[in-house]
């Protein structure tokens, strides 16, 4: 005896993928819970020092605590959605996946539609002020203005594509999927805004961090580029990691794909990770903010280093010619070119005292 339902082999395959969307969210749900947990013991033994940082370190304790929150949300919405559609109304007319489709403007779920979207809107915010700080600290007078604009702008369009989506899918006769009957379905363009802006703030710090890079070799030598190497790698998986399940989500949701039912869950939790790794390496010390302050101390301890050079040779030069010399002026600084010639002079001096001898 068979227990299968009579139904096609679409209803069969939406519905596996609706069921291992919400399966794949409670794996992305862990990832989130972990980094939350890390940055948040570094972030909060910060606090406690009160120094410069900490009044930043309080701001990314609270957002991370959002963040957290909005995810727990989602995957608690998703999850009741998930059981009424499973179980019980799973009679309803065209199975479980129909259900899925066509009640997104139930309670439960209209829980999980704005978490999810206030989770996208801090997480974009969070890489667009980012963008324009990394833009502000390496350019140079105003030329860090310009690119920043385009981020900005499109972040300010998400917004307003966001209100329209949650609208929309709001209204009892909405439906995820585009219907030309019913006007513009806001999903797609809200989504691609999204996907268009962590592609572009990713381009934008990637180049500006390269250009930074160059001017470091050029000014401290290679070794001293090895921070700024690492983090364009970290901006670039970070933002490609969100932008990679946005655009495996997009491609199959516009050509009207069950597929696109498992990644629209597991963007919900996957939006939240890349602004949570890079609060975690902030608050490990290794992020952009923490590591400018350490550059500028690295460029005047070389600079120290390069003067106690010199000083030795001046106090040097000094001894040799049995002359006492205390000062520590900048006067008393000269050129290499200067000293070699000093020494050399000093030198001969020597010579000439030793033939007399």
């Amino acid at each position: 005896m068979s227990y299968t339902p009579d139904d096609t082999p679409a209803q069969f395959f939406a519905e596996e993928t609706w069921l291992a969307g919400a399966i794949i969210t409670g794996a992305g749900y862990g990832i989130v819970l972990a980094l939350f947990w890390l940055c948040f013991r570094n972030l909060w033994c910060q606090v406690k020092i009160r120094d410069a940082s900490r009044r930043r370190n309080i701001c990314f304790l609270v957002y991370i605590c959002l963040m957290a929150v909005l995810g727990s949300l989602f995957l608690a919405s998703n999850s009741k959605f998930t059981q009424l559609a499973f179980i019980n109304h799973r009679n309803f007319p065209g199975g479980p996946s129909a259900y899925e489709q066509q009640m997104f403007s139930v309670g439960v779920d209209e829980i999980g539609n704005v978490s999810f979207t206030l989770a996208n809107w801090l997480a974009d915010s969070l890489l667009v002020w980012r963008c324009v700080i990394i833009s502000r600290d390496t350019g140079t007078s105003s030329s860090w203005i310009v690119p920043t604009v385009v981020p900005c702008l499109m972040q300010l369009a998400s917004y307003v594509i966001g209100v329209f989506f949650l609208v929309q899918i709001s209204s009892p006769s909405s439906s995820p999927y585009f219907n030309a009957s019913k006007g513009i379905n806001w999903t797609l363009p809200y989504l691609f805004i999204s996907f268009a802006i962590n592609i572009v703030v990713s381009i934008i710090i990637t180049f500006r961090l390269l250009l930074y890079r160059r001017r470091m070799i050029q000014d401290l030598g290679p070794g001293h580029a090895t921070e700024s190497a690492s983090l364009a790698a970290m901006i670039v998986e970070s933002a490609s990691l969100y932008s990679t399940f946005s655009l495996l989500f997009l491609i199959p949701f516009a050509l009207k794909s069950p597929v696109s039912n498992i990644f629209l869950q597991v963007l919900g939790e996957a939006q939240l990770i890349a602004p949570l790794l890079i609060i975690y390496r902030e608050s490990q010390g290794k992020g952009w903010i923490s590591t400018s302050s350490a550059t500028a101390s690295t460029v005047t301890g070389n600079q120290a280093i390069r003067l106690g050079r010199f000083s030795d040779i001046q106090f040097a030069s000094d001894i040799a010619r049995g002359q006492s010399s205390h000062s520590t002026g900048v006067g008393a600084i000269h050129t290499l070119e200067e000293k070699e010639d000093t020494i050399e002079e000093v030198r001969r001096e020597d010579v000439r005292e030793g033939e007399q001898a």
